[in-house]
């Protein structure tokens, strides 16, 4: 009997540039999905996702011959024909960067032989991810990064099952790669380093240089357009801007240790200025086009939190919906759920974060035996175990906290997590740069419960993913100092009790404890890691920082050192 669509296993994959993923999807449902990056402890790593899909056949007990369809995110085809293009229009100024051809379904086919590879489009799979995975049956849709395949940035709306175009911005010119240009000339890595300038902005202002990116941006009838004499990512493969743009700013670019001055963060702070003027000419454009309430954001830029929490006082959206992974690997979901969307005009709910691995209780106390030597362990039941954890937190205790299935996307969700204590006036100084050992000027995230949101921050919106920055109301900024950005600010997270049954939990503990529902709460890695995935490199990070306590599913973890403190 000949298997119908419904019986189907689909696979999304996005790979080649940054953030390659996997997604698996039986039934319009998403089962599974993880980042390369993951695995290969790189960051944003771009190679072929071989470890996640050794994962998820695994872990699905199915192999690649089980595969039936295979989603590619984008055109590989009509991206070298950009890449060409560029090459020979800008020949004169660098003859020696012909694009190299790849093919990118050669690994595909070797591993799902009896698979049908589809050829997708960057930009629609995008669109796709966010409208497919929302609640609402009609909604515009943006999506902007740095480049598709031709598009930059495209204008759409859905209704029902349907994605409609409405425009689109094209190659060079980018909001993404704006932004990832500023960012290397401010000395960090484009691709990267975007959230630290977003970070940097508000210790500056834009009055002194938001003039000068007048210079660089321009309003156009479809969008913007950048002035390419000050770029040079159009035909240099190297770096990002030319000599035109140190003399424009009057400083040299920042190198990567050098000092962070004034200047850096008013250059910072002009450039997300800029950066959400035109993002909302863009949204008010497409709501006079659409004429819905409604809002679905993905692409790159939509992890800009600064400017999405602006969006419904900016713009006549009421609505707003932006997945936990906006990036190119949440395209590998996108892709999938497209391609099954089309075929059946269904849609499933889809909204659940936790997709990847998971550990074994098994598994965890072996690697702790692995490392007996030097820490100390035992098992709690949940009812020892939060009151435990929140009165050390309360007392200025850091743990690591390691639970259930990893995050898919950047942020931590309450899984793979650092937690503190958000009124510590210290504790944002101390996470920084004895735990996560980075730069100082890094703000923290709180995790609130949901109920409790309106009491403590403003404005009162549902934030399940962290991707939107709001304000702490006045009369709790001094309170809670750990979360409180320079600018009053905080990358929120609100939590509703069946989206993380224990960490909600553990937020109540915590709140008999201080009255304060919320927790500081960043993601379980250090400085250049990736988020970590399961017991070993959990362990690995705690015993490779100052962070106090670890905890990992309902096994409490300290340094023999500070045993004592246990009896």
């Amino acid at each position: 009997m000949k298997k119908s669509i419904y019986d189907k296993y689909i696979i999304g994959i996005s790979y080649g540039f940054h953030d390659s993923a996997v997604a698996l999807i039986k039934n319009g449902k998403v089962l599974n999905a993880v980042e390369e990056e993951r695995f290969t402890g790189i960051k944003h790593d771009y190679s072929f996702p071989i470890n996640s899909i050794n994962w998820i056949l695994k872990e699905n007990n199915i192999n690649g011959d089980d595969i039936s369809v295979v989603c590619y995110y984008e055109n590989p085809k009509l991206k070298y024909d950009r890449d060409k293009k560029s090459y020979w229009k800008y020949f004169w100024k660098n003859p020696f960067n012909f694009p190299k051809k790849s093919n990118p379904f050669d690994p595909i086919e070797n591993i799902f032989r009896k698979a049908k590879i589809t050829v997708g489009n960057h930009h629609l799979s995008h669109l796709a991810y966010s409208y497919l995975t929302s609640d609402f049956d009609e909604s515009a849709i943006l999506s902007v990064d740095g480049v598709g395949e031709w598009d930059t940035t495209v204008m759409a709306y859905g209704k029902q099952n349907q994605i409609k175009r409405y425009g689109e911005v094209v190659y060079p010119h980018s909001l993404g790669l704006l932004y990832s240009t500023i960012t290397a000339f401010l000395g960090f890595k484009p691709n990267e380093g975007e959230y630290k300038v977003m970070g940097l902005a508000p210790y500056g202002t834009h009055l002194f240089h938001h003039k000068m990116f007048d210079e660089l941006i321009k309003e156009t009838d479809d969008g913007f357009e950048l002035n390419m004499d000050y770029f040079s990512y159009h035909y240099s493969d190297k770096i990002m801007f030319n000599k035109k743009l140190s003399k424009l700013f009057n400083i040299p670019n920042r190198l990567p240790n050098e000092k962070v001055n004034d200047i850096h963060k008013n250059i910072a702070a002009a450039l997300q200025y800029t950066y959400e003027k035109h993002f909302f000419k863009l949204l008010n454009k497409l709501y006079k086009k659409s004429k819905s309430k409604n809002l679905c954001l993905s692409g790159g830029c939509a992890y800009n939190g600064t400017a999405n929490g602006k969006i419904q006082s900016k713009t006549p959206f009421k609505n707003i919906w932006i997945p936990p992974a906006p990036s190119d690997a949440g395209s590998a979901i996108g892709a999938a759920l497209y391609y099954w969307n089309h075929i059946t005009n269904q849609r499933e709910e889809n909204k659940s974060p936790f997709l990847g691995p998971s550990e074994k209780i098994l598994n965890v106390v072996n690697v702790i035996k692995e490392n007996d030597t030097k820490i100390f362990y035992e098992a709690l039941s949940d009812e020892e175990l939060f009151p435990k954890i929140a009165k050390l937190i309360s007392e200025g205790n850091i743990i690591g906290w390691v639970r259930g299935q990893l995050e898919f996307g950047a942020r931590a969700l309450g899984n793979r997590s650092i937690l503190a204590d958000p009124r510590d006036p210290q504790m944002k100084k101390r996470v920084n740069m004895v735990v996560k050992k980075r730069e100082g000027f890094r703000p923290f995230a709180p995790m609130v419960t949901y109920e409790d949101m309106k009491n403590f921050f403003t404005p009162t919106i549902e934030i399940p993913y962290m991707n939107q920055i709001v304000s702490v109301k006045p009369k709790h900024r001094k309170k809670l100092p750990a979360i409180t950005h320079i600018d009053g600010s905080a990358r929120v997270q609100t939590l509703r009790e069946d989206f993380n049954p224990k960490m909600y939990k553990l937020l109540k503990e915590y709140q008999k404890i201080t009255k304060y529902p919320i927790l500081l709460n960043t993601s379980f890695n250090l400085k250049d890691q990736t988020m970590v995935r399961d017991s070993q490199e959990a362990i690995d990070t705690f015993m490779n920082c100052d962070m106090d306590y670890l905890v990992i599913d309902n096994i409490f973890i300290s340094k023999k050192i500070l045993s004592e403190t246990l009896t």
